[in-house]
Formats: C-alpha cells, sequence, structure tokens
C-alpha cells in the first residue's frame, strides 16, 4: 500500500482508532514553523479530551519493517524536536510484536491499520492490540521466507555472528550467485542485513526478522500433516520405537514440534510426536515405510504420531542433526514450527530461542 493510500485511510479512520478522543480537524502535509521551509508533517490532527485540545503529528511508512521503523522515529524526533507538546505517532500497515515494544521504547506512539494502536499523552491512554495482519497478501519484491529464498536466510543465521560472502552463501545454500544476490538486497531494503566492505554480511535485529517470519508462516496451516496413532504411553516410548526400528536408511525424516524440542531444550511435556518426511521424493512411499516399521495405525479422529509433508521441501531439512541417534530439525525451524503451535507452543519456542544464540541486542 503507497503512503498517500495509508494517508487517506487514516484519515477516513481516525475517529476510530482514537476511541474516546474526538478528532476537532485533520491536516495533511502541515507546514510546521514558520520560514522559507518549514518542516512538514504528513498528517497533523487536533484532538479534544475533555476541555483541552492536543495536537497528534503523524508520520506514515508504507511498511513496517525495521528500516521504515528507524527512519519514522527519526522523523517524528526531528518534527517535534522544537515543538515538544506535539505527540508524535508513527504509522505503517502493520507492526510486530517486538517492533511495537521498540518504538514505545524510544517514546514513540504509533498506529497500524491492521488494529494496533498505542497512544500515551497526559491523562490519555489509548492501547489495542491485533492478532491478525491484514497486509500479509500484499507482498511487496521477493518473499525472503519462501521454501528457496530461505536457503539463504538459513545460512546466514546457522553462524549469525559471521559474515559471510555472497559467492560462499550461494554454493552452500546450492543456489546461483544472481538468487542469492536478489535476496541479500531484499534483507537490506527491510533492514535485516549489516554489510561490511571486502567482509561480506550477517543478519542483524534477528528477532525482529523472527517475528516477520512467523507472521507468515505456521506449523499446521502451512504444512500438510497425516496423523497415526503408535503403541506407545509417552514421548520418550514413541522416539525409542523410532530408534528401534531401523528406518533412518529408508526415510528422509526429521522431528520438529515438541518431539525434537524434547530433544534439544526440554520445557513442555507433550505425549505426541512430530516429524517431517520428505516432500522431494515419494513422500507416500516413505510414510508406508513408516508404518510398516512403527506399526502406525490410521485412527478415525486424533492420533498421537503426526507426518507432515513440508512446505519448506528443502529449508526444513536444512541443519538437521542427529541427537540421541535421531535426526532433528534446526534449531530454527524448531521455534518458527513451534512459535504458532496452539498447544504451549509458545512457552517452548521461547526455550529453543534461548538455547540457539539467534537473539542479538536489535540496536537500531
Amino acid at each position: 500500500m503507497k503512503e498517500r493510500e495509508l494517508i487517506e485511510k487514516l484519515k477516513n479512520e481516525m475517529g476510530d482508532l482514537l476511541d474516546g478522543l474526538q478528532v476537532v480537524e485533520i491536516r495533511t502535509d502541515a507546514p510546521l514553523g514558520r520560514g522559507k521551509h518549514p518542516l512538514r508533517a504528513d498528517l497533523l490532527a487536533t484532538v479534544r479530551v475533555g476541555n483541552k485540545s492536543k495536537e497528534l503529528v503523524f508520520e506514515v511508512k508504507h511498511r513496517g519493517y525495521p528500516r521504515e521503523l528507524e527512519e519514522g522515529v527519526l522523523a517524528l524526533r526531528k518534527l517535534t524536536e522544537n515543538v515538544p507538546e506535539l505527540v508524535p505517532v508513527l504509522v505503517v500497515p502493520f507492526i510486530s510484536e517486538t517492533g511495537r515494544r521498540q518504538v514505545r521504547d524510544r517514546g514513540i506512539n504509533y498506529i497500524d491499520l491492521s488494529g494496533n494502536v498505542y497512544i500515551a499523552f497526559d491523562n490519555v491512554l489509548i492501547h489495542k492490540t491485533s492478532t491478525g495482519n491484514e497486509y500479509t497478501h500484499k507482498k511487496e519484491g521477493i518473499n525472503v521466507f519462501s521454501d528457496k529464498a530461505s536457503l539463504i536466510v538459513r545460512e546466514l543465521l546457522s553462524e549469525p555472528q559471521e559474515y559471510h560472502t555472497v559467492r560462499a552463501l550461494a554454493e552452500n545454500a546450492s543456489v546461483s550467485v544472481g538468487w542469492a544476490s536478489e535476496v541479500l538486497h531484499e534483507l537490506e531494503e527491510r533492514g535485516y542485513l549489516d554489510r561490511k566492505p571486502r567482509r561480506g554480511c550477517r543478519i542483524r535485529r534477528m528477532e525482529n526478522l523472527l517475528d516477520d517470519w512467523t507472521d507468515q508462516y505456521n506449523f499446521l496451516g502451512k504444512n500438510r500433516v497425516r496423523s497415526f496413532f503408535i503403541n506407545a504411553v509417552s514421548l520418550d516410548e514413541m522416539l525409542d520405537l523410532l530408534k528401534d526400528s531401523g528406518v533412518s536408511q529408508q526415510v528422509e525424516y526429521a522431528m520438529t514440534v515438541h518431539a525434537g524440542a524434547h530433544l534439544v531444550a526440554p520445557f513442555v511435556q507433550y505425549n505426541e510426536c512430530h516429524l517431517y518426511v520428505g516432500g522431494r521424493r515419494d513422500f507416500e512411499r516413505q510414510v508406508d515405510n513408516l508404518v510398516g516399521a512403527l506399526q502406525l495405525t490410521e485412527p478415525h479422529a486424533g492420533g498421537n504420531f503426526h507426518v507432515a509433508k513440508p512446505y519448506y521441501e528443502h529449508g526444513a531439512f536444512h541443519g538437521i542433526r542427529i541427537i540421541e541417534g535421531l535426526k532433528v530439525a534446526s534449531d530454527l525451524q524448531l521455534y518458527l514450527d513451534l512459535a504458532g503451535f496452539p498447544i504451549r507452543g509458545t512457552e517452548q519456542a521461547e526455550k529453543i530461542l534461548e538455547h540457539s544464540g539467534l537473539r542479538d541486542s536489535n540496536s537500531w
């Protein structure tokens, strides 16, 4: 969505977004101060609180990625530098939870047109949250979280503190140098890339990046899952049966969700097993091998052993490792799968994040 469209939408919805405040006047491209070249605000709104009036100054950005958030915060600081009584408000189509926190920490209010609002001044506090992003379907540029593009992101995150050359990333991800360059350019445009001459590039703002990723992906929504029943009481018993079955040579698999987390950073007790089976080869034949080796049965409903054909046909198996004799998805994939999982996924995802080292200072 273009900025002028956002401004029009903001004007039309101002009364609902500023719930409880009377909007007296709205001006667009409004000058602040006098002189030949005054600073200009995207939008200036006068609101009434009781018998008093207050002016809100808005900076509008067409995306809510870190680069735009940083630019918006700096612009609002400049706009209010000599007029401290103005209330600064950043407007974007959608802002992630991490982004919201970072903007608030810098003393800036925000409105996103997906329903997240934070306005605080004097004795006024408007704080609304929305779980949905109404703008996920409006893609711009490369989708860096598609299967093939995500291989570059996964390579960067496999050694997040190291700098990587484009050629090395392309070679390790088995993609062309041209494609790797396009993905890196989009990451840089979003504010997720740190480049150094002669050293290469590395990921920055990992927490924002992971928020952006999980906003577009969740395990149950993206993967095709078949559920079975295995004759085992506990997850440990299921894992022992899988380990003893000898299917590793016949089946391309990777443990994920709580079963994978149980082998990496156990926190949640969950007696069901999830694993990926490779979709690039004959998925159904590999599932049949699992069914025969583990004597799985297909229940009318439910089940305790779940086999997923991965949305990330390549990415789901990037960085798999052997733990206690079983193939386990990478920490990154475990985090992505758990973050939106409905049964205690968020708690376990946080433990994986702590274990993985995929955190940084997120400084701007």
